[in-house]
C-alpha cells in the first residue's frame, strides 16, 4: 500500500488506503498481495495476447500503451538522486572511480544496426535468471547477467583489489553495486560480443539513474519485462536458493535489505519505461514454463512480428 501511495500521491491518502484495504479483502487477504498490487488499483485487466493455432495465453498481459512519448526522439527527464549505499566507493581514498566519471565511447559499430536489447527486471528471486536463459536460448540472443558478472569479478579480485573488496561488502549487505562499475561491466560484455543478434539483460536497471545513464551512453532498450511476484513468494525462493547455492547475498539480512531496496527503486523505473510504452508486466507467481510462454509471445509480437506471421502461416 505504501508503494502505491508513493507512486500515485493521491490528494486523499486516507481514502486511497481505505480502497486498498478493501481490495486486500476482495483478493483474499495479505498473502495474495504483491508489491505492485496498488500501483494501478483501478486499471481493468486486458484480454490475453493471441497465441495462434487456437492457443490461449496462460495469463493476461498488460501491454496497453501508456499516454506519453513513445519510442523515437525521447524527452529528457530530470536526474534523480540515487540511493546511497552504506558503503560507498566514492568515499574511499583508495578508489579511482567516482560518480559521473563513466567513460563514454561507442559500444556498437555505428555503421551497423544495433542488436536488440531486452531488459528483464523484478525482485530478487522472481526468476529473472531462469527466464533470461530461456529467452536467450529460444531467440539465440546473448544472455548477460549483471549479478553474475559482478559475482565473478568479486570471486577473482575481492581478495587482492581494494575496489572489489569494498564492492563485496556492499553486495553482502544487500546494497546495489556502484553505478559506474555496473555500467562499465555491462558495456564490456556488449563489446566482447559484437556479432550478437541481440542481448537479454538480467537484473538491469536496478535504480532509475542506471536507466538514464544506459540511454545516454548506449540507447534505449527495445523491451523491458517486469516479473511481478508477491513478497511471500520472493522470500520463499530466496531462502530455498540460499540453502542450495550459498550465495553471499542470500543471507537473512541481505534478503530483507534487497527486498526493501527493490520496492523503493522499482516504481520510478516502471513509470519511466511505462511512459515510453516499453514495459510489460508478467505474473511471476506461476510455473516457469507458463511464464516463459507469455514472455515468448510478447517478444515475438514486439520484436519479430513478420517472423510470427510467417511461422503461423506454415
Amino acid at each position: 500500500m505504501l508503494t502505491g501511495l508513493m507512486y500515485h500521491r493521491p490528494e486523499d491518502p486516507v481514502g486511497f488506503l481505505e480502497n486498498c484495504l478493501q481490495k486486500v479483502r476482495e483478493l483474499g487477504g495479505p498473502e495474495c498481495v504483491s508489491w505492485d498490487t496498488f500501483m494501478s488499483p483501478e486499471r481493468k485487466p486486458l484480454p490475453p495476447i493471441s497465441m495462434g493455432h487456437g492457443k490461449k495465453a496462460s495469463c493476461k498481459l498488460d501491454t496497453r500503451p501508456v499516454p506519453g512519448p513513445g519510442p523515437g526522439p525521447y524527452r529528457r527527464y530530470d536526474r534523480l538522486t540515487p540511493i546511497q549505499a552504506q558503503f560507498s566507493i566514492e568515499s574511499d581514498s583508495d578508489m579511482t572511480e567516482s560518480t559521473g566519471l563513466i567513460q563514454e565511447y561507442d559500444v556498437f559499430d555505428p555503421s551497423k544496426p544495433r542488436p536488440h536489447i531486452i531488459f528483464v527486471i523484478g525482485g530478487p528471486g522472481s526468476g529473472k535468471g531462469t527466464q533470461t536463459a530461456k529467452i536467450a536460448s529460444h531467440y539465440r540472443f546473448e544472455c548477460v547477467s549483471v549479478g553474475e558478472i559482478l559475482r565473478n569479478q568479486l570471486l577473482h579480485h575481492a581478495s587482492s583489489d581494494r575496489k572489489w573488496e569494498l564492492i563485496a561488502k556492499i553486495i553482502a549487505n544487500g546494497e546495489l553495486a556502484p553505478q559506474e562499475t555496473t555500467i562499465e561491466e555491462l558495456k564490456q560484455q556488449f563489446i566482447k560480443q559484437q556479432g550478437a543478434k541481440g542481448f537479454i539483460v538480467d537484473g538491469f536497471p536496478r535504480e532509475i539513474a542506471q536507466a538514464f545513464t544506459f540511454e545516454e551512453q548506449i540507447g534505449s532498450p527495445d523491451l523491458v519485462i517486469l516479473l511481478a511476484c508477491s513478497n511471500q513468494q520472493l522470500r520463499q525462493r530466496l531462502e530455498q536458493r540460499a540453502a542450495q547455492q550459498g550465495r553471499p547475498d542470500d543471507n537473512t539480512h541481505a534478503i530483507e535489505k534487497r527486498l526493501e531496496t527493490f520496492k523503493h527503486n522499482i516504481p520510478p523505473i516502471a513509470k519511466y519505461y511505462q511512459e515510453r510504452a516499453l514495459i510489460v508486466r508478467i505474473d511471476a507467481n506461476r510455473e516457469e514454463d507458463d511464464i516463459f510462454t507469455d514472455i515468448s509471445a510478447i517478444v515475438k509480437e514486439r520484436l519479430f512480428p513478420n517472423w510470427v506471421e510467417e511461422a503461423e502461416a506454415k
